[in-house]
């Protein structure tokens, strides 16, 4: 009787199922198909990642990526394994990199302004988050005085600003930053009198203002236009000549870099790379750490990469020794971080000889810094850092 009460309760006049019985069903039959949606995606992306050949290398993020761990009662009791373990999931996961860029996109639809310490800026440029370490600044200069007080030769230092300063109108509203020239600011009053100083803003933001690209969209490095247009300034500045090059230039498309790295998205353009070089220069550059010879300035075998920057001068290393066919006799000793390679094709035709140095690879060297100036017979020292890097780096005591 009761089974025949129910029957008739969701039997309307009309001999039809009840509204309310039909949405009860709609809604189970909504859960299944939901339940099975996500019990496919689980077993799917396990499926998945257990038939993909684990990655050695990320190009997205430009590092090797954790392999599958080997256990042992010993690494899973010191919680080695299980944190080795999760590493290798994260980095191994399936899709990882369009999942990621996904998440962007939806962050960017929802207008978000920022990801990851990015801004999402005017343009189509990502531009890297400043905050400002005073301590850091002091300490780090404060290396650099001690040492240059204590060497014979000129020492001139390049203070490159960043993005986040020369293009700061393109930043969004919502944006918080440190004031970035205000620490240039007080980097310059914290040096020592010996270092002459150039801080080229106005030289960037004018190259800028003028329509040209003075830094990459998609990566924090400054272009080869910008790293020209410093170069030009600074010779004139310190008096010294600007040799007459009829440069030629080739440019490479596609180029993707470390901000897009952080924060992928299909919204963003890629960046195009231009590569100068002196048909008459002639350069032998030995990487002296790792007994390498080449005569060219540039790396080709980034250029079919990701990682394109690199092929500026190959990368950093702790030493690189170029010679060059340029009339001036001058040997130069460069201490520098990225932002120099893309500064050396314009720079290695002004002098015959020069020595990069980069502090955070040069250590426990055979000779320290102040040695190798005395060694190599060295006339000039150029410091060239973008500020961010005296905000941040920690290698400035190898200096000592």
């Amino acid at each position: 009787m009761n089974e025949k009460s129910n029957k008739i309760n969701e039997i309307g006049s009309d001999g039809r199922t009840s509204a309310s019985s039909q949405s009860r069903r709609t809604a189970k039959a909504s859960d299944i198909v939901m339940f099975s949606v996500f019990i496919l995606f689980i077993f799917g992306f396990s499926i998945a990642a257990l038939i993909t050949k684990d990655r050695d290398f990320s190009e997205m993020e430009n590092r090797n990526l954790a392999q599958k761990p080997e256990f042992s009662f010993k690494s899973l009791k010191e919680g080695k394994f299980t944190s080795d373990l999760e590493s290798y999931i994260s980095d191994q996961m399936f899709l990882k990199d369009a999942l990621v860029s996904l998440k962007t996109d939806c962050d960017r639809a929802a207008l978000k302004t920022s990801l990851n310490g990015i801004y999402f800026a005017e343009d189509g440029y990502l531009i890297q988050q400043y905050t400002q370490d005073m301590d850091r600044i002091k300490e780090n200069i404060g290396y650099i005085n001690d040492w240059a007080e204590n060497i014979d030769c000129p020492v001139d230092f390049l203070l490159i600003p960043n993005a986040v300063s020369v293009l700061n109108e393109k930043l969004p509203a919502s944006a918080v930053n440190d004031d970035q020239l205000g620490s240039m600011a007080a980097a310059a009053q914290l040096l020592s009198p010996k270092i002459n100083l150039y801080t080229p803003f106005q030289e960037l933001k004018a190259l800028s203002d003028s329509g040209i690209q003075a830094f990459y969209r998609t990566d924090h490095h400054w272009t080869s236009e910008g790293a020209k247009t410093v170069y030009d300034w600074y010779m004139q500045t310190s008096g010294q000549a600007v040799p007459i090059v009829d440069y030629d230039i080739e440019t490479i498309e596609d180029f993707y870099g470390t901000l897009y790295s952080k924060a992928p998205s299909a919204f963003v353009k890629p960046d195009k790379m231009h590569l100068y070089s002196n048909p008459n220069g002639k350069y032998t550059i030995e990487r002296t750490t790792e007994a390498a010879v080449t005569d060219s300035l540039y790396d080709r075998s980034f250029l079919g990469k990701k990682d394109k920057y690199s092929a500026f001068m190959g990368g950093n290393f702790a030493e690189v020794k170029i010679s060059t066919n340029a009339q001036n006799k001058e040997k130069v000793l460069v201490l520098k971080d990225s932002y120099a390679n893309a500064f050396m094709p314009f720079l290695a035709d002004s002098y015959s000889e020069i020595t990069m140095i980069d502090l955070r690879y040069y250590h426990f060297a055979e000779n320290t810094v102040s040695e190798l100036i005395e060694k190599n017979g060295i006339d000039r020292v150029i410091l060239l850092y973008n500020m961010d890097f005296i905000n941040s780096d920690q290698n400035f005591i190898w200096l000592s």
